[in-house]
């Protein structure tokens, strides 16, 4: 994974010596986000038992870090690193009922992300549009407190995608603060016999500085 965030990062700048000045302090940036993740019932099925249905998922936090590039006054592109973990809280298993569960689910995105800002503005307010496409790690441990299913942990890994769009309030010319909406989901991923979907509804709130270096502006 490393190698993929440094792939990214060079392709940042190995694009920027074209690119046509912005409006800000600098075309390279740097984005912090915080988000309140909620979810949808998780549809799994288990190879040993046959069986299938629902895990309930627990509202979750997530964190994020990201390199961003703008490549004119609209577009920009950001490479981001993003953690979330959430609980399960119950299941239901088709034509046996609902029952309590146990364990968790953490998620890595590694995401390459491209921002439209629409042009518009009210009182510093500009509303932006973004989709990305990356890579998903997930670690899970199920514990089953019913007796129809089996325990499981591991880890795996597959392919991720966003869409949403938010508003950015801008402080400086080198800083602003954004609030945005993203859906999030990835491939289905294997827990031992168990093959699971993903997705969340998450919202954010984030803070762009833009790096002061010459070279950028």
């Amino acid at each position: 994974m490393r190698h993929i965030v440094l792939a990214l990062s060079l392709l940042l700048v190995t694009v920027l010596i074209a690119l046509p000045v912005s409006a800000q302090s600098s075309r390279l940036y740097f984005a912090g986000y915080l988000g309140l993740n909620t979810s949808n019932d998780q549809e799994f099925s288990e190879s040993t038992t046959g069986r299938s249905g629902d895990f309930e998922r627990d509202n979750g936090t997530s964190f994020a870090g990201a390199l961003g590039l703008r490549l004119n006054h609209q577009w920009r592109v950001e490479a981001e690193v993003s953690y979330r973990q959430t609980d399960f809280d119950g299941v239901t298993i088709n034509n046996n009922g609902t029952f309590k569960s146990a364990g968790d689910l953490s998620t890595l995105l590694y995401m390459m992300n491209v921002y439209y800002d629409i042009d518009y503005e009210w009182r510093n307010f500009s509303p932006f549009l973004t989709v990305g496409l990356g890579l998903a790690s997930h670690s899970a441990q199920i514990e089953d407190l019913s007796g129809f299913l089996p325990d499981a942990s591991s880890d795996s890994f597959g392919l991720a995608y966003s869409l949403g769009g938010g508003l950015k309030y801008r402080l400086s010319d080198s800083a602003a603060l954004t609030t945005n909406y993203r859906y999030v989901g990835t491939t289905d991923f294997d827990v031992d016999g168990y093959t699971m979907d993903y997705n969340t509804h998450e919202f954010r709130l984030g803070l762009e500085y833009d790096i002061p270096f010459d070279l950028f502006k």
